[in-house]
């Protein structure tokens, strides 16, 4: 299996903060921009939201949070 280079972002992320720290990042977008995680990955996914730097910053935290707890490490 191949790993993008987004995918590699977002294990350097990881790595950085941590587990409770890509939490509080969530919960940081979520606060800022008045919608739960998954409404706003609704949102992107149906085209309702413009692209903007920190809505791909959101998009790929909730993608890495995703994987992190279908692996079980949240």
């Amino acid at each position: 299996m191949k790993i993008d280079s987004t995918q590699r972002h977002h294990r350097r992320i990881v790595r950085h903060i941590g587990v409770a720290g890509l939490k509080r990042k969530l919960a940081a977008f979520e606060k800022k921009y008045s919608m739960s995680t998954p409404t706003f990955v609704k949102k992107v996914w149906s085209g309702e939201l413009e692209e903007s730097k920190d809505f791909i910053m959101w998009l790929g935290a909730a993608e890495q949070y995703q994987i992190i707890q279908r692996n079980g490490q949240a």
